[in-house]
């Protein structure tokens, strides 16, 4: 496939070929290119495609950009080029099907990509108080901490400067945020307003951390509560290990591809437990919950199909934390925008969540946590209308304060029916999203 202008080209001795890619000649004459072998990739650290979109807003850089194709790397922006389109040619490069390209930068450079990043992520976190003033300011505060330690196990690199500052994170978030009525809506409402702010397991953990503080109503301890924050943000970890072609896949997977997806739950506990072995200070249960969120409380999940609770059934039961983190990741997997989906409103997150509800999750967690994030949704719109204050009709001859008592008064009257209603029987549907073969969704990869 050509394009002009690009980086890479689908032809091979002269045939056209989906399954194999070459350097165009065009960049090689304008980049410095060179052989890679395992031991040199040691000298680079890949980036995820969710902080490459940052540099897109960056003014300036002070490093180079590479792409690895095969075995060969590609110095393809330096310091002194950087420009949207080069940063196209580099992402068209990257969702190519098949294609076995990494974007990298040098691992002595990753600070300095690290503060570009940090320095665009703050611009973005204030424009965007800015614009709507009542999101939340200390759930948005404990979201970048969180979404800075995702994004170092996104790398594969669960070292101990990871394991610190993972730690750190659910701390703070534990600590600032477990009562906070506002996190679960300003989560649910920021994507709308800047999805590329969002970071999917920075949210699982937060919701995750919520979700175990309603439904142990305040009887899980601190470290519990930050252990369950963890498993959060290391539940994806097996996704490092998932060839970027289908990671970032934009159309449906093949059947093949599905299965090479759903490895990340195995590859993930894998990971994690070799770090523990050799000495990180992880619990045993985050690299369980890797393995088992994406079981299901029917069944129907994977990779091993357990079932119901391990309290009541301690050979195939599935581990609390695990079916907390499980609705976490399917709701925070319909709010955030993909490669082949929009981010779509709370509303529609969690109607799409109901259709199977009682199949997949456990009703224990799955209610509160509905109850909980219409409540917070209620009162975040309680907090923008107070911000811009309130219009009252009124005609010559009114009494203004009794018009203003009235209205206050049936506001209220309508807020006590819609919580009444959050009593009743919710559904749900496993909307992972995470696209299937033939076009099919599913909360699920």
């Amino acid at each position: 496939m050509h394009r002009k202008g690009g980086l890479i080209v689908g032809e091979v001795n002269g045939k056209m070929s989906s399954k194999k890619f070459i350097i165009k000649e065009s960049t090689r004459k304008r980049c410095r290119v060179f052989p890679i072998d395992s031991f040199d990739r040691r000298q680079f650290t890949p980036i995820s495609m969710e902080l490459f979109h940052f540099l897109y807003e960056a003014p300036a850089i002070d490093f180079s950009i590479f792409i690895r194709v095969d075995e060969e790397m590609v110095e393809y922006i330096k310091a002194t080029e950087l420009s949207k389109e080069l940063l196209k040619h580099i992402w068209l490069a990257s969702i190519k099907d098949d294609a076995e390209v990494e974007i990298c930068v040098q691992s002595a450079d990753h600070a300095k990509f690290t503060r570009v990043i940090d320095s665009v992520r703050d611009l973005k976190i204030k424009r965007l108080i800015e614009r709507e003033p009542a999101l939340d300011t200390k759930t948005l505060i404990s979201f970048v901490n969180l979404s800075g330690a995702s994004q170092m196990i996104l790398r594969g690199g669960i070292n101990e400067d990871a394991t610190r500052k993972v730690a750190a994170a659910a701390s703070f978030m534990v600590s600032n945020l477990m009562d906070n009525n506002f996190a679960i809506a300003t989560l649910s409402r920021m994507i709308q307003i800047d999805p590329s702010l969002y970071d999917h397991s920075a949210a699982v953990a937060m919701f995750s951390g919520i979700m175990g503080k309603q439904a142990y109503q305040g009887k899980l301890s601190q470290k519990n509560a930050e252990t369950l924050a963890q498993c959060g943000l290391y539940h994806d970890a097996g996704k490092a290990c998932i060839p970027h072609a289908v990671l970032n896949k934009p159309g449906a997977f093949t059947p093949e591809e599905f299965e090479i997806m759903k490895s990340h739950a195995i590859l993930g506990y894998k990971v994690i437990s070799k770090s523990i072995n050799e000495g990180a200070s992880i619990e045993k249960i985050v690299a369980e919950v890797a393995l088992q969120h994406h079981e299901r409380f029917s069944g129907k999940g994977y990779p091993y199909g357990k079932k119901g609770r391990l309290e009541e059934n301690t050979e195939n039961g599935i581990h609390p934390f695990a079916r907390i983190v499980a609705i976490a990741d399917s709701y925070s997997a319909l709010l955030m925008e993909r490669v082949y989906k929009p981010a779509l409103p709370a509303e529609e997150a969690l109607r799409l969540l109901e259709i199977n509800s009682l199949e997949h999750f456990d009703p224990v967690f799955y209610n509160p946590f509905v109850a909980a994030l219409k409540k917070s949704l209620n009162l975040y719109e309680e907090k923008k209308q107070s911000l811009v204050g309130n219009i009252y009709v009124v005609e010559k001859g009114d009494n203004v304060a009794q018009k203003i008592i009235a209205k206050k008064q049936s506001k209220s009257h309508k807020e006590d029916e819609s919580l009444s209603k959050l009593s009743l029987d919710v559904h749900i549907h496993d909307e992972d999203c995470d696209h299937q073969p033939h076009g099919e969704k599913k909360l699920g990869a």
